[in-house]
């Protein structure tokens, strides 16, 4: 929400143009390689992942001389090709939540990076404190929560004033009215004086860019007549997950129409009851794996298409199983994979396929329908009858339709 001020706003006032992309995603590559080269390029982990896929090497060098990427953690082995390539300090990891005013610090990568990418050190003007429950400085290497202060801590949330003071707090260890906001995010310093990133400390979290309350989700399963309790958990392949104590039976359809899509979980498992801990707490670490509670309804593909499809899947997934009724992302899809399905789709039956196809008809079987009735469409528009320059009539031969 916030990367309209370094995207559009900064360019702007420094006197450059902006260029606005509506088309798909399966061509920002060519897109983007058109419209440079650029100074620099600044995007999310999940747009990189999905330029990285279709840029070759030598693209890559022609487009940009500097790359940041923001938004979530950044994995290590997403930008290691680039960091060798564009040179050491030329990709860089920024953090900083948005009441900072976007950016809070930065990090060059100058060497490789297995796990995720620190978020480094504070910017200009920007001050960056690790601190304990009691307010108090922690040693390097010890976990706290992330304060940061600085010209870009906003006043507060509009007309929210219990909020604003619970989450902008006077900076005890600044000058007189100085101030810090509360990230709710767990770091530590690194012996090099980086922070690095460790997790949340609360159920916000944040999903292929959006950041998500994990509480609100759950609020809304509860409000469903068939649903008298609910525990809510992002999986490792960031999935949003629903455990239900209820009928399960309609609750995506029925939260559609509550909450945006990108906060609608793909996997709902019905359970007896939410496990807890000692305290009346909900227990995730009890929850069951969602793989476990699914019943086996596989369906084997039924035609050459469909076969071909779940094969693509297969790959792209890293599932051996793929059944003609499988919905793409309850099997672990998510819109980043969705764009290179679709590319991947596009390259094995030398089809034009919008990305919005994927969500419409998101099972091999909806795929292979639309992919048929496409195809279809393209023989009948070669085979119908058309007037040539005589005024005579013809139609399409054999010759025509090969």
């Amino acid at each position: 929400f916030d990367l309209v001020v370094p995207n559009v706003w900064a360019p702007l006032v420094a006197g450059q143009r902006v260029w606005l992309y509506g088309g798909e995603l399966t061509e920002l590559g060519d897109a983007l390689v058109a419209a440079g080269p650029f100074a620099f390029i600044k995007l999310t982990p999940g747009h990189f992942e999905v330029l990285d896929q279709q840029l070759s090497d030598e693209r890559v060098q022609e487009l940009t001389r500097k790359v940041v990427v923001a938004g979530e953690a950044l994995p290590g082995q997403l930008v290691e090709r680039w960091r060798q390539l564009l040179g050491d300090g030329q990709v860089i990891n920024e953090y900083g939540p948005t009441e900072a005013t976007v950016g809070t610090c930065v990090f060059p990568l100058e060497e490789e990076f297995t796990g995720v990418v620190p978020i480094g050190r504070p910017l200009p003007n920007m001050v960056m404190r690790v601190l304990d429950g009691g307010m108090r400085p922690v040693p390097v290497g010890v976990v706290g929560e992330l304060f940061v202060g600085g010209t870009g801590v906003a006043r507060g949330y509009a007309g929210r004033p219990g909020l604003t003071a619970e989450r902008f707090l006077p900076d005890p260890y600044g000058g007189s009215g100085e101030r810090l906001y509360r990230t709710g995010d767990l770091v530590r310093w690194r012996a090099d004086g980086a922070v690095e990133f460790v997790g949340r400390i609360d159920d916000q979290v944040k999903v292929r860019g959006y950041r998500i309350e994990l509480g609100e989700i759950r609020a809304a399963l509860v409000a469903q007549a068939s649903v008298s309790d609910a525990a809510v958990v992002v999986s490792d392949e960031q999935q949003l997950i629903a455990y239900v104590v209820g009928d399960s039976d309609g609750l995506a359809e029925s939260l559609a129409e509550a909450l945006p899509p990108y906060m609608v979980p793909s996997v709902f498992v019905e359970l007896d009851a939410i496990p807890l801990t000692a305290n009346g707490k909900a227990d995730r670490r009890a929850l069951p794996d969602p793989g476990a509670t699914v019943t086996d309804t596989y369906v084997a593909p039924r035609s050459e298409v469909e076969a071909r499809i779940a094969e693509v899947w297969s790959q792209i997934l890293l599932v051996d199983k793929i059944g003609a009724d499988d919905n793409f992302f309850e099997r672990g899809g998510h819109s980043i994979l969705a764009v290179r399905l679709i590319s991947r789709l596009q390259d094995e039956f030398d089809l034009d396929l919008p990305v919005r196809v994927a969500f419409e008809r998101p099972t091999v079987a909806g795929l292979a329908q639309e992919i048929e009735d496409r195809v279809r469409a393209e023989i009948e528009a070669i085979l119908a009858p058309t007037a040539d320059d005589d005024g005579e009539t013809r139609t399409g031969t054999p010759t025509d339709q090969a």
